[in-house]
């Protein structure tokens, strides 16, 4: 009979919710930052913030503040396509240097997948 208190190993099946959200949002930037749209970019954003909300690294908080730099340049009346596309290169950057910090494996490769779908995103701004 096993101990109900005793610590019951990770379900293989069920994904880390941070690999599961960084699947989302790649998904969602394959076909570049055009494709997802405004609508679909302010999703995004917010659901990163929610997560990210909190805490108390500095790099995740540096994160956190490019991405509320982006939120309101895509909400404002004229988003300039030239600051936009300097926010997703400096997110893009910060996300490759968070993958670098990552022992190898799924959600080192998740993160430099988004890094660089961030950067080449920043061309197409």
């Amino acid at each position: 009979m096993t101990d109900p208190a005793a610590p019951q190993p990770a379900d293989p099946v069920t994904p880390d919710p941070a690999e599961h959200d960084l699947e989302l949002t790649v998904s969602a930037l394959k076909d570049g930052p055009a494709a997802l749209g405004i609508p679909g970019a302010l999703v995004e954003i917010r659901r990163w913030q929610e997560r990210i909300d909190g805490t108390d690294a500095p790099a995740i908080e540096e994160i956190g503040a490019a991405l509320a730099e982006l939120r309101g340049e895509l909400e404002s009346d004229a988003p300039d396509g030239a600051v936009v596309a300097d926010l997703l290169r400096r997110l893009g950057a910060m996300t490759l240097a968070a993958a670098a910090d990552q022992p190898e494996g799924n959600l080192r490769s998740r993160l430099e997948e988004l890094g660089h779908l961030l950067d080449s995103g920043a061309a197409e701004a």
